[in-house]
């Protein structure tokens, strides 16, 4: 892995996150699946194509199909988003209510206008010099195109702006994401004369790929792909898989160490682990404070699952929770240990519980 273990840990605590929110919602076999009349008189034309025996089985996979389109958009809204925010040391950023050069706004209509109609081809370089040249010159300022970026970050002599993009989007959204891209450098510009502005459309993975090499792109054939895409944009401002997560980190094999822990957590005994860890399994709170405080065997086991998850801190917090629950501690450090060691490492809302391994350590170092 290329990555510190820092930001392994980030990403596989948001990992978890995800996982386990999928399985609270996961449709258990005995649920009553609301009714779904039109979905279901069309399905069974296909019932043979899909091996669905009857209305009961339908059904079923009909809910299963609604639970994975879950998990499709939760990767898409949040996962993808964080774990960039992660790597890059960025965040999400919103710009509204911001005063442009009528010059700027009427640019960039023209451009949207050419790249439509085929007079021009896109070019970052050619529409950052009209952009510049529209931004230095007088006139009256007019209200801009409020804009969003899923990764905002600033390095001393640049700003990066990535739109992330997990669906084939349609000739319509290219033309909005190109327009909007173009308000965005142009505002970036105007804010930060002094810095190169970048603003890439960012795709988490090529579906056009071979399974077989998940991290793999082809940037022409991908972009054949999308509808109308290279009627908008220069293959220069797309970013794709391994390049994307690359860009993102600055480091190489960045994708292929995001799989690795996914997969390594990701098993069928995920949730059984999960639910073991959650709390301190390894603690006997009837023999505080005392040698026989610790199971060592649960002890081992929690110590493995931590480092096969990659929660690093996790084994230091451990480990202070193991020492702490065998010396005598004094009666106000008593109440918050034993209070601390009744919380969770994932709380209800599935969001990871770093202030309770921060507090034990803070007893710890004492």
């Amino acid at each position: 892995m290329t990555l510190n273990k820092e930001t392994i840990e980030k990403i596989s605590i948001d990992t978890i996150r995800v996982l386990k929110s999928r399985f609270d919602t996961l449709p258990e076999e005995d649920i009553n699946v609301r009714n779904m009349p039109f979905h279901i008189a069309f399905l069974k034309a296909f019932y043979n194509k899909l091996e669905i025996k009857d209305d009961n089985e339908a059904l079923k996979f009909l809910s299963l199909s609604q639970w994975f389109h879950g998990l499709s958009t939760t990767l898409g809204q949040s996962y993808f988003e964080n774990v960039a925010h992660i790597l890059s040391n960025g965040e999400k950023r919103t710009f509204k209510n911001y005063k442009i050069k009528k010059s700027v706004r009427e640019i960039i209509s023209e451009i949207i206008n050419d790249l439509k109609s085929g007079r021009r081809t896109p070019s970052v370089d050619k529409e950052n010099a009209e952009l510049k040249k529209a931004i230095e010159s007088d006139g009256e300022l007019v209200s801009g195109l409020n804009f969003t970026a899923d990764v905002y970050f600033e390095d001393k002599d640049k700003v990066v702006m990535i739109e992330l993009k997990t669906v084939r989007p349609n000739a319509g959204i290219a033309r909005d994401e190109k327009q909007k891209i173009l308000y965005g450098k142009a505002l970036l510009m105007q804010l930060k004369p002094n810095k190169k502005v970048y603003y890439f459309i960012g795709f988490p993975y090529d579906p056009t790929e071979n399974p077989n090499d998940p991290c793999g792109y082809d940037k022409d054939r991908f972009m054949n792909y999308l509808v109308e895409f290279s009627k908008y944009f220069d293959k220069n401002e797309i970013l794709i898989a391994e390049e994307l997560w690359n860009f993102l980190s600055g480091e190489n094999r960045t994708m292929q160490t995001i799989l690795e822990i996914i997969n390594s957590i990701a098993k069928p005994d995920f949730i059984e682990k999960f639910n073991f860890i959650n709390y301190f399994p390894f603690v006997d709170q009837d023999n505080l404070y005392s040698e026989k405080a610790i199971d060592i065997e649960k002890y081992n086991r929690y110590i493995e699952i931590l480092n096969n998850w990659k929660l690093f801190s996790e084994i230091t917090c451990a480990e202070a929770v193991k020492y702490l629950s065998t010396i005598k501690l004094k009666e106000n450090d008593k109440r918050i240990f034993e209070r601390l060691i009744n919380n969770a490492m994932f709380k209800n809302n599935n969001q990871y519980n770093n202030d309770r391994k921060l507090k034990i350590l803070n007893l710890y170092n004492k």
